[in-house]
């Protein structure tokens, strides 16, 4: 290889060598430490001042020793001036370098060092301006402004330096900022057991040891403070909104047996301290939290609880809950939570549900219950709908009698309810319960309550018609408390 050839090869090297390390600066936002800003505040933008000990608001270094002329040009995402002019500041020195005039929510801004300065030398910037303004404790702060947003983001700022029109230096984007939601909601399922079987005087229209309250589930709103938060606070470092929340509760079994849904912020479900509750619920059940309980200063722990009436069978189920929290004008409203289950009511015994039946003795519905363990199980009825409206009041609880260890039942339905017996061959007809309120061939459904575990009770359903025939009726039951009743 020719000495030519050398020499264009070693400056080769020589330049690759000098690209390699020439684009090194770093930079320090917030002194390393980026500020954390409330989401439901960024409907505007906000001021804030970033901070740090030794002048470290936003510092930073070149890799390459700067001559006078040479352009920093800073470049920030999300966040921008807030007007004032900005001073280049020499640690060590306090003279300035440079100061310029700033618009606000400008995102670009550049100034010059006026003097040579070694690679390596920290250098920062100050909202002071002005001859002196460097290195004295007023120009430790730099006011920003963060800039609107809609979702969770970053605020970042890099620089590029050229030496009169040449790149020398480069950093990469460092966070001044997190921009994230301050009040993240949470939900904890309280399963509650509905008592078919657990005591002897179980009818399943209480929860288990006869309480009429649920087990609370729990649906929490988390404080995070933050350098600018939306919480209806006033002084420096808050954004002053007015904050409130609803708490929406939907119920798989349309509050069947409810008598009343409320939330308190009490370790259980003493209803002498609940904070807000609907005593006759319906539909979608919205509960707004008082501002005494929750107004945006703290962690709300909201215990949701349900009270039974205590006089009807109550039936599986999932409640579940969704908070939507509101921030006042200049803030933006967090989306509201997709519904998560804070209750499931599960029974310890069966139930089955015969979707139709007849009043009338020409379409009678003859049923089969059959009782597969070990102990004898009692049996209750409730009639939950009829076509021609008849009041249901009194038609809940209607007792069936006993089922035997390892037995079978007959029960016949039309206008009456009649369970029948079995001894030595004979199937004897019991009292029969007439159905107050129902019509000549008015179409109803009943659910069955029995007090064994449902993997141990099976129920069979016929139906007659004038022709002789017998075709067999549907009985549903539930999977679990969140699945639909299938056959």
């Amino acid at each position: 290889m020719s000495k030519y050839y050398k020499f264009i090869v070693l400056a080769l090297l020589l330049v690759g060598l000098m690209a390699g390390s020439a684009f090194a600066g770093s930079i320090t936002a917030n002194n390393g430490t980026p500020a954390t800003i409330a989401l439901e505040a960024m409907g505007t933008a906000r001021n804030v001042t970033l901070s740090g000990a030794g002048n470290n608001a936003i510092s930073f270094t070149s890799s390459r020793s700067l001559i006078s002329g040479d352009l920093l040009a800073f470049t920030m995402t999300n966040v921008g001036t807030d007007g004032n002019p900005i001073s280049l500041c020499e640690t060590g020195n306090d003279v300035t370098m440079d100061a310029t005039n700033t618009s606000a929510n400008s995102t670009n801004f550049s100034v010059r060092a006026n003097r040579s300065v070694t690679s390596g030398t920290k250098m920062y910037l100050t909202s002071i301006s002005g001859s002196g303004s460097c290195n004295n404790a007023s120009s430790t702060g730099l006011a920003v402004r963060f800039q609107p947003l809609s979702s969770a983001g970053m605020a970042t700022v890099s620089f590029n330096i050229t030496s009169y029109g040449s790149a020398i230096d480069s950093a990469n984007a460092v966070n001044i900022g997190n921009i994230a939601r301050q009040f993240v909601t949470n939900y904890v399922s309280g399963n509650s057991t509905i008592d078919f079987a657990a005591n002897t005087t179980s009818n399943g229209v209480r929860f288990l040891l006869g309480s009429n309250t649920s087990v609370p589930g729990n649906a929490e709103i988390r404080f995070t403070d933050m350098t600018l938060n939306a919480a209806g606070l006033t002084g420096s470092g808050h954004a002053g909104l007015a904050v409130s929340a609803i708490l929406g509760l939907q119920d798989s079994a349309s509050w069947q047996g409810v008598q009343r849904v409320y939330v308190n912020s009490s370790l259980g479900c003493a209803l002498a301290s609940n904070v807000v509750a609907n005593n006759s619920p319906s539909g979608t059940v919205n509960l707004t939290i008082p501002a005494t309980a929750f107004n945006g200063a703290a962690t709300f722990i909201g215990n949701v609880c349900a009270d039974v009436t205590g006089n009807v069978a109550l039936q599986s189920r999932t409640i579940k809950g969704s908070y939507d929290i509101s921030v006042g004008s200049g803030g933006t409203d967090p989306t509201a939570d997709s519904y998560a289950t804070v209750m499931t009511w599960t029974p310890n015994g069966y139930q089955g549900i015969i979707p139709y039946l007849n009043g009338s003795a020409t379409y009678k519905t003859i049923c089969i219950i059959n009782n597969k363990s070990t102990a004898t199980a009692s049996a209750t009825l409730d009639i939950i709908s009829t076509e021609s409206g008849a009041t249901l009041s009194s038609l809940s609880g209607l007792s069936l009698g006993t089922i035997a260890a390892q037995g079978t039942m007959r029960v016949d339905f039309d206008s009456s309810i009649t369970p029948y017996s079995y001894s030595s061959g004979t199937e004897t007809a019991g009292t029969a319960t007439t159905l107050t309120g129902l019509q000549s061939n008015d179409r109803y459904s009943a659910m069955i309550n029995v007090g064994a575990s449902p993997t141990q009770i099976t129920v069979n359903c016929i139906q007659l018609d004038p022709a002789g025939s017998k075709r067999a009726v549907p009985v549903l039951t539930q999977v679990s408390a969140s699945n639909p009743w299938q056959q």
